[in-house]
């Protein structure tokens, strides 16, 4: 199962949709992978928030090694997990980390074993196939792919003008913040505080659409 957020993660809002999410994971500790954040303070903060936000929900959490200067570690830390957590900050900043200290790679094997992975923001963009580079002038790139045809918008409020950057065929994401879906076999559930949009549907909190 794959966890879509579209912000504001490890807040008091978001405590119902994560309990739901841990209940549904894959057996065996949460290891927090917060590259979207710069080296130094901003990934130790993001990473100390997680830990905080499920130790409280009753996990059992890890916070990974900067994969930028521990690789070793940082993929170490990925053993035996039940669901990886990918934190928001830079997409750009994020798919490169990822790729290339290998930490994409294992993710994305880690999926096909069975194990649950949540990217809120950021961390939900560099999950689908299509991922928007926020710049002056935003363009698509391709993401990990473990979310075939889709695109995120995080933040989503009911308008954006990167859902014109969508590529022919994307499904488009909107994602409140403390919101999101979580995705499975192709159907995706809405959960959280506000309903997410699926292309040009409105998918109310609990109701499921197929992603096509």
């Amino acid at each position: 199962m794959i966890c879509l957020q579209g912000g504001a993660e490890f807040t008091a809002p978001c405590r119902d949709m994560d309990a739901a999410l841990l209940a549904a994971a894959a057996p065996g500790p949460v290891v927090v992978v917060a590259l979207a954040g710069a080296p130094g303070r901003e990934y130790d903060t993001a990473t100390a928030n997680a830990v905080r936000h499920y130790t409280a929900l009753g996990a059992v959490v890890h916070g990974a090694p900067d994969a930028r200067t521990d690789r070793d570690g940082a993929l170490a830390a990925l053993a035996g997990a039940g669901l990886v957590v990918l934190p928001g900050g830079s997409p750009a900043r994020l798919l490169g980390a990822l790729a290339t200290t290998g930490m994409g790679a294992a993710i994305a094997r880690q999926v096909e074993e069975g194990v649950t992975v949540m990217g809120s923001s950021a961390g939900a963009m560099a999950l689908c196939e299509h991922c928007v580079m926020p710049a002056r002038s935003p363009s698509v790139v391709h993401g990990l792919g473990l979310v075939p045809r889709c695109m995120v918008v995080p933040h989503y409020s009911g308008h954006n003008a990167w859902t014109s950057l969508a590529p022919e065929g994307a499904v488009v994401l909107g994602l409140p913040e403390c919101s999101g879906l979580f995705i499975q076999h192709g159907t995706a559930t809405a959960v959280g505080l506000a309903p997410s949009t699926v292309g040009d549907r409105i998918v109310p909190v609990g109701d499921s659409v197929v992603l096509r």
